[in-house]
């Protein structure tokens, strides 16, 4: 069952879920650089935290992420057209955001991306399709 949530709740579960996931590389390269501390890994936890909650919320509840990775086959014309819309948008920001990085770290010279931004680049390629639909859709 479809829990519905009102556009501006996703937009703001949608932000703090990425700003989260923002938080959690900020903590992590600063404990990196700085030395770790108990500090930084309770903030890594706290901010894990909220990024997992903000997760389901967004994306399990309302079933975005099932629709983006559901077979087209099994979608209606409708929902066809907004998952292709999205995939082609969010993919062509994807690609520019991955390539900004890392021209930034061979400039920079920091030397090969850490696994935590990978997986957070990895985490990003999987949910912009459904953040860019709870951002604009009326309804989901």
């Amino acid at each position: 069952m479809n829990k519905q949530i009102s556009k501006t709740s996703r937009r703001f579960w949608v932000i703090i879920n990425y700003l989260s996931m923002f938080l959690i590389l900020g903590f992590f390269y600063n404990g990196k650089s700085c030395g770790w501390s108990h500090t930084f890994t309770f903030a890594i936890i706290i901010t894990a935290g909220i990024f997992i909650l903000s997760f389901i919320y967004v994306y399990g509840i309302t079933h975005l992420w099932k629709l983006v990775h559901t077979s087209s086959k099994k979608l209606d014309e409708r929902q066809v057209q907004v998952v292709h819309r999205a995939l082609q948008i969010s993919y062509s920001i994807f690609v520019i955001m991955v390539l900004l990085i890392i021209y930034s770290y061979a400039l920079v010279e920091k030397g090969p991306i850490d696994v935590v931004l990978a997986a957070c680049l990895l985490y990003l390629a999987h949910t912009l399709p459904a953040a860019f639909i709870a951002w604009t859709e009326k309804e989901v």
